[in-house]
């Protein structure tokens, strides 16, 4: 018999390497991958972001980050800027471009969550919303614990 713990490894990963797949599909004509898909939607949300909020945000390293943004400047996503507050510090602002491929970034990831949900009631769908969130807080609270090795 499976282990509970198994099938939610196995599960998480399948629905991580489908969506990723489905995602980088409709990006990739945009030289976007899908990496850069939810820097685009933080931005689009809260524009002018530093990259230490984004950091702190993402849960990523700030090599990985600016990875990213590197990579967003290049294709005209995003500009960055100087805060003029705390010259030590670098604000991140959507282009006009970056802007542009908003409604596809919007209609991808509402289209995939459709996808993985199209034959749950409104009542799971509300559901698996409060258990993805708690999971989300539990990993949170444990890595910012230190107990991640």
């Amino acid at each position: 018999m499976t282990e509970r713990y198994e099938i939610i490894a196995k599960s998480m990963s399948i629905v991580n390497r489908c969506g990723n797949t489905f995602k980088l599909e409709r990006l990739k004509k945009y030289g976007l991958g899908v990496g850069q898909l939810r820097y685009i939607a933080t931005l689009y949300q809260f524009d002018g972001l530093s990259q230490d909020e984004i950091v702190k945000r993402f849960m990523v390293d700030k090599a990985n980050v600016a990875r990213h943004l590197h990579r967003l400047e290049e294709l005209g996503m995003i500009r960055r800027e100087v805060n003029q507050a705390d010259k030590r510090k670098h604000c991140v602002y959507l282009t006009d471009k970056g802007r542009e491929v908003q409604p596809l970034i919007e209609d991808t990831m509402k289209t995939w969550s459709g996808i993985l949900t199209q034959d749950f009631s409104e009542e799971e769908k509300e559901q698996l919303i409060d258990l993805l969130l708690r999971m989300s807080a539990n990993a949170q609270n444990y890595q910012e614990a230190g107990d991640l090795e």
